[in-house]
């Protein structure tokens, strides 16, 4: 099965663990479909640390859809696909200093959030806070540069020392903001993705996970209403 088929059976089979919420929601009219877009700043980690390179925040676009579902007032269900652009600048140290490039490392990322609202006197403006796991499969994955035997740009799995593995799993949390705009809403949202896979494949003793920092904006369109 590839990649994507994977990312597409998990979407499937998270949405339907939440049919009954879904149904219900949908009756009392608080569902939410949207799109979203952003970026990424991500890194990653490795234990031992390397003595011969350091590793450095790298941009990369993040966007896809979401669902959200309206438990009560305070509470709501929100799975998401969506397209996620990771991996890491490498710059070499020492008598390495010469090396310098990144790995980009593509993924479907599908995170489940719990998002909790906070009450505040304005009706129109609802700022919310949100936690939960998710599931990455890994599109693609490429060295760039010159760095680590690599010179210019070369499929990781072709190379003897960048290997990623195909799944990631991990949580994410953060907090935003949703404004009321005519019959649509409006986001923005900041969150913080941390790795707990060791996605090292290359067979050595190095535990690498994935960091990342975003930013997006949403357009949401409730249904039923």
């Amino acid at each position: 099965m590839s990649r994507i088929a994977k990312a597409a059976v998990s979407i499937m089979v998270l949405s339907g663990a939440f049919i009954p919420t879904i149904a219900t929601a949908q009756r009392a009219g608080d569902m939410t479909i949207g799109v979203m877009a952003g970026v990424n700043y991500a890194k990653v980690t490795q234990d031992p640390e390397s003595g011969e390179v350091t590793f450095h925040w790298k941009p990369g676009f993040v966007g896809g859809g979401f669902l959200g579902v309206q438990v009560n007032d305070w509470f709501s269900i929100e799975p998401q696909a969506l397209f996620s652009q990771k991996g890491t600048k490498v710059q070499g140290t020492g008598s390495n200093s010469s090396l310098e490039g990144g790995v980009r490392i593509n993924y479907i990322e599908v995170p489940v959030l719990g998002k909790f609202w906070i009450p505040v006197s304005d009706t129109q403006v609802r700022p919310f806070v949100f936690v939960g796991p998710e599931i990455e499969f890994k599109v693609s994955c490429s060295a760039e540069g010159v760095i680590l035997a690599v010179t210019g740009s070369e499929d990781c799995d072709k190379t003897e020392v960048i290997k990623i593995k195909t799944t990631d799993f991990g949580g994410t949390a953060g907090a935003g903001v949703q404004f009321n705009v005519g019959a649509k809403v409006v986001r923005i949202d900041a969150r913080y993705t941390l790795g707990f896979t060791n996605i090292n494949d290359s067979g050595d003793n190095r535990e690498i996970k994935n960091r990342a920092f975003a930013a997006t904006v949403g357009l949401g369109f409730p249904l039923g209403r």
